[in-house]
């Protein structure tokens, strides 16, 4: 009987991280890591030829494709159903951490969590589980505390204000989702429907309390909080 393994890809796009997790996957002796990569592109190529159970993903990761973040997620799920999902996630706001759940079976574990947890939900996902650290239920507990029914926005939605907040164009958004400029402007003015907001303003204001306390953003020069920098102003790096 061969050794149990579980056929595990990385991606992630800081050096010091993959070598980390090298160091896990070696002291882990059930995670087999087949694969390591920087980008969306170099892990999406890499599927088409080498098979695996797990694929970690960094959620903020980028990279040379426009698929990254939610749409890698979908794109996994809808591509490589059979392969299960570990997402590591930094800052982001809790009602990302929700959307990446609707889309179905996902583990989540936080980047601020023991290493530990990630073993553990590579481990659960194989088994067809769903894991979530205790930082990622703590804020996705904080969330359902705060929420309202109006608040209820879909996953593309978020995806748009959550960039939008962070200072990327429409123009550049459609791009990156890949649909049209129309359609992400007719998805950010029905998120502001749902979240009773006339005006840029009001949207970061509200985008803050749901969560999205860590967009770059401010509206027109108003300053509104130290987590949140002049809206439409072009996103310094």
């Amino acid at each position: 009987m061969g050794k149990f393994s579980i056929r595990t890809v990385f991606a992630y796009d800081w050096p010091l991280a993959v070598a980390g997790m090298e160091r896990i996957a070696g002291d882990a002796c059930a995670i087999d890591l087949v694969g390591v990569y920087r980008t969306p592109g170099e892990l999406v190529a890499a599927l088409d030829s080498v098979d695996c159970d797990i694929a970690l993903v960094d959620y903020a990761i980028r990279g040379d494709t426009q698929m990254d973040g939610l749409a890698l997620f979908e794109w996994l799920r809808r591509m490589r159903p059979s392969v299960g999902i570990v997402a590591l996630v930094g800052n982001e706001a809790p009602v990302i951490l929700r959307s990446i759940l609707a889309q179905g079976g996902a583990s989540l574990v936080s980047k601020f969590d023991e290493v530990g947890h990630i073993v553990t939900a590579i481990h659960s996902s194989y088994s067809g589980g769903r894991y979530l650290s205790p930082l990622v239920r703590r804020a996705l507990d904080e969330l359902a505390d705060r929420d309202q029914p109006q608040a209820k926005l879909s996953t593309r939605e978020i995806e748009v204000i959550r960039l939008y907040l962070d200072g990327v164009p429409i123009k550049t958004i459609a791009q990156r989702l890949n649909k049209g400029k129309q359609t992400v402007s007719a998805q950010k003015i029905s998120a502001m429907r749902k979240l009773g907001v006339t005006n840029d303003i009001e949207l970061v204001q509200r985008a803050a309390g749901l969560g999205f306390g860590g967009a770059k953003a401010v509206s027109r020069g108003v300053d509104i909080g130290p987590a949140i920098e002049v809206a439409g102003r072009e996103r310094c790096r």
